[in-house]
């Protein structure tokens, strides 16, 4: 930890005080306390210094204020004896004769002769002044006068922006701060730099602001050191019992709407605390809200409020909140954790509703704390089996199948028996990779069976629309896209069809559309599968992965902008899960849009929260990470994460496997195999075709295009007929100027990438019209082509394909040797580089002789260092 931290955030107001102090005689400095106005005083101080002027810093305190001169005692003590008049007179003199900057801190507490001298020192303008004052604060009449008057220029300094105050604290870490938690530490300090430095280093030595995985994470709540405790201490005040009360009250339950307030305490004391700032009342819809002065006074509240007296607030507010109706968005769900530690009887059917609430806001830790409060409160089967699918969710299987197997001994009815069964089998599906178990119990889930210890009811048997539903999800999850359509339309296209089985249902055929490019369809049936799946806590975090594919689609049909808006529900939810979320739908945008470095680090940060093969997820994201930085020209890390992705495949999730194979198309790209990317390339296509993967097989045969191969027009021209969006047309543009050895189709092909905001893809087709007009010796045109290349290759965080390797960085050499040369700076031998080209190794050697002497180069070494592509420590940082 730093002792100084530096001064972020702070550029304009410094540049505007000095400007001040330079032209206007001076600057008063005015703001909320712990802003950092002292601070930007001692900047200012330390220029002057620089610039050889002669300063002097004396700064007010409460207990001088009485005191005539009292914030100058250090001066006036070297002055000598006399009256307050003579040494007056004296100390203006010094100041006058000695002094050319001088900065009172703290002016607001000054004494009215001090106040004085000031004003006088002002007016003559001999001396240069930086004065601080508190917002807010009562000072002086001389000391206001010197702003309302003119004397000085008045620079108000606010706290710090959110962003401002991350790039704050991650300067003072040294490292990245994760996106959630920064967020925290702005909400919980407001910006305000005093309370941020005693707040972070209170929370590293607390271990709570650690390091994991290259990011800084922020967890659990703050806590109010001494140093800390003081500071709010001081700001708070002494309180009355009804004020101690109210504060109590809004601390465990803000925000509260003024009019239940009023029922719990005087409304008198409501309107002095806001008259205090201890507590602010702003606009919630039709409604006033209270909330505390400051986010960490709450805290200092909450720590200094006794257990039993914590438990009866809570319990008030929970009693109030249900006399009102809790009619509000988010009421029950208050209500529920309001109760679950106070000292009322816990609601075991409140207490599961407002899981599914938690849910909602991808609250996992919370949501499963209510479930198991329900389930400890006699609410039998329902918060059971939500809970089992909750701990599935965040990826504890066996803790998942310990609980579906108790909500299965709970089943009653024939429906209950259904429902877990089929949550099981997805448990044993996709996080336990037991195919074959799984299946066993679809049969269960539509039959009699009775399941551990079921009853012989058979007033309510199971519907075979949960087999179906299961085996739609389980077919598009396995590649078999047309099966799972088949499976999905059964229960989607019954009227009656439950809630439960129609999310299963529709999540497998929101998969199938994604992958097929139906984009025409997705919207519509991804707002009717969410709404199914919000129906219960068992399923509505499946909003997530639904919108992923749904975002995921939309990239694949080439319109990255309509799939930002699926991430934009996920913008304010608080928590490390909606962090996950929100990175995995960014960082896939990113790839499509070209922003490759962007989209590791994206994807990257995402990748801890699915151990293992993560069902099916895992294998998926490395994929994308071994594409993006094969796309970033970084070999290494590209094979890296496609071995990851290879060790991660899941038996049961073969959806993924043309993925898989185009990363491994781009890490060849990445080594300067452009031969083996393209043979890659189209399996990838291949197999994503034969299963009805278009979207999929749109983009892998665009990749083989990107790499050189000429041949793909036909069947993107075909594609584009049957594949929504516009990134089918362009392909098939692309292919075939590149196929007709046209540059302006190139061109052309290049501006209509980039109206979809395709831009790595744009700046490709723009660096094979440089090529192919440098080839045709057209020097002009070759040179605006190259520039466009380059530019649209800027945007892309420094990407280097095989394309823009060969536009932008040219070299008088063949194709083929420019692929040995590249080889050959992977490491590769002769011999190895002539197995992976399939030709001899004599072929070999005449490439790199041949490339040499046209060079200038003296052996294979320096060629393969000129051709070599960058590697840095840290590539993602660049982003």
């Amino acid at each position: 930890m730093h002792r100084e931290w530096p001064l972020t955030g702070r550029a304009d107001q410094w540049t505007r005080a000095a400007t001040a102090l330079r032209e206007s005689g001076g600057v008063v400095l005015a703001g909320p306390a712990g802003v950092g106005k002292t601070r930007l005083a001692r900047e200012v101080l330390a220029e002057a210094c620089r610039h050889g002027r002669t300063t002097r810093w004396v700064g007010a305190t409460a207990s001088s204020r009485g005191i005539p001169l009292g914030a100058f005692a250090a001066l006036i003590g070297e002055l000598g004896a006399g009256s307050d008049a003579i040494l007056l007179g004296r100390l203006g003199g010094v100041l006058r004769a000695d002094v050319e900057v001088l900065v009172v801190d703290d002016a607001h507490l000054l004494d009215d002769v001090s106040a004085t001298l000031l004003h006088q020192l002002a007016v003559e303008r001999v001396t240069r002044l930086v004065v601080t004052v508190r917002g807010g604060e009562a000072a002086p009449d001389a000391v206001t006068a010197l702003w309302k008057d003119g004397l000085l220029a008045r620079l108000d300094v606010p706290a710090l922006t959110e962003p401002d105050t991350v790039r704050l604290i991650e300067s003072v870490l040294g490292g990245r701060l994760e996106s959630v938690s920064g967020h925290r530490l702005f909400t919980v300090t407001g910006g305000n730099v005093l309370l941020l430095r005693h707040l972070v280093a209170g929370e590293q030595r607390a271990g709570r602001l650690v390091p994991v995985d290259g990011l800084w994470w922020w967890t659990g709540n703050p806590g109010i050191t001494p140093e800390l405790g003081d500071l709010i201490d001081a700001r708070i005040g002494l309180l009355s019992e009804p004020e101690r009360r109210l504060l109590e009250l809004v601390a465990f339950g803000e925000p509260l709407e003024v009019g239940l307030l009023a029922t719990l305490v005087e409304p008198t004391v409501v309107e002095a605390a806001a008259e205090r700032g201890l507590i602010t009342v702003e606009p919630t819809g039709r409604r006033l809200g209270a909330r505390l002065g400051h986010p960490l006074y709450g805290d200092a509240v909450r720590t200094r409020t006794g257990p039993i007296r914590a438990r009866r607030r809570r319990g008030e507010l929970a009693t109030a909140l249900a006399a009102t109706g809790a009619r509000r968005i988010g009421d029950a769900l208050r209500r529920a954790v309001l109760t679950l530690d106070s000292d009322l009887r816990a609601d075991a059917t409140l207490l599961t509703s407002a899981a599914t609430e938690a849910a909602l806001l991808a609250d996992w830790v919370l949501a499963e704390r209510l479930l198991r409060a329900a389930t400890e409160a006699g609410g039998g089967f329902e918060p059971r089996v939500a809970l089992g699918q909750t701990l599935s969710w965040v990826v504890r299987p066996a803790e998942a199948e310990v609980e579906l197997a108790h909500a299965a001994a709970l089943a009653r009815t024939g429906e209950q028996r259904a429902r877990v069964a089929a949550l099981r089998a997805i448990n044993r599906f996709f996080l336990l990779a037991e195919i074959d178990q799984a299946y066993q119990l679809l049969e269960l889930s539509s039959s009699a069976d009775r399941e551990a210890g079921g009853t012989d009811d058979q007033t309510d048997p199971p519907r075979p629309e949960y087999s179906d539903a299961l085996r739609a999800l389980f077919a598009a999850a396995g590649n078999r896209l047309n099966e799972a359509r088949e499976y999905a339309a059964r229960v989607l296209d019954q009227p009656t069809a439950s809630s439960f089985a129609a999310t299963w249902a529709g999540y497998g055929l929101i998969m199938v559309h994604s992958l097929a490019g139906r984009e025409d369809q997705l919207e519509a049936l991804v707002g009717r599968v969410v709404a199914e799946a919000l129906n219960a806590p068992e399923t509505a975090h499946m909003q997530f992965n639904m919108r992923y594919f749904q975002a995921y689609g939309l990239g694949l049909a080439g319109r990255p902008g309509q799939a930002r808006e699926c991430g934009t529900w996920l913008r304010d939810l608080p928590g490390r899960y909606a962090t996950m979320a929100r990175d995995v739908v960014a960082g896939r945008i990113a790839l499509d849009t070209g922003e490759v470095r962007t989209s590791a680090r994206l994807i990257q940060a995402a990748l801890p929260f699915f151990p293992g093969h993560g069902g099916g997820w895992t294998a998926l994201l490395e994929a994308g990470v071994a594409q993006a930085f094969g796309m970033a020209g970084i070999p290494r890390l590209a094979q890296e994460a496609l071995a990851r992705a290879e060790r991660a495949r899941h038996p049961g999730v073969r959806c993924v496997d043309p993925e898989l194979i185009l990363a491994g198309a781009w890490v060849a790209a990445a080594e300067g195999g452009t031969g083996q990317a393209i043979e890659r390339a189209l399996r990838a296509a291949e197999l994503a075709g034969e299963s009805g993967q278009f979207a999929v097989e749109v983009v892998a045969r665009h990749a083989a295009v990107c790499f050189g191969d000429t041949g793909q027009a036909a069947r993107l021209t075909e594609l584009a007929g049957q594949v929504d969006g516009p990134r089918a047309p362009a392909a098939a543009a692309h292919a075939t100027a590149l196929a007709s050895q046209d540059p302006d189709a190139l061109l052309a092909a290049s501006a209509a990438l980039e109206e979809a905001e395709l831009v790595l893809l744009a700046a490709d087709a723009a660096a094979q019209a440089a090529t192919l007009l440098r080839a045709r010796g057209h020097t002009a045109p070759a040179a605006f082509a190259t520039a466009r290349a380059a530019a649209l290759a800027q945007r892309c965080e420094g990407a280097r394909t095989p394309a823009l390797r060969a536009g932008t960085a040219p070299l008088p050499i063949s194709a083929r040797e420019r692929e040995v040369a590249t080889l050959a700076a992977t490491g590769l031998s002769n011999r190895e580089i002539a197995a992976r080209l399939h030709v001899s190794v004599r072929t070999v050697e005449g490439h790199v002789y041949r490339a040499c002497t046209r060079l200038g180069l003296p052996d294979r070494a320096a060629l393969a260092a000129l051709v070599a592509p960058p590697e840095t420590d840290d590539p993602v940082s660049r982003a």
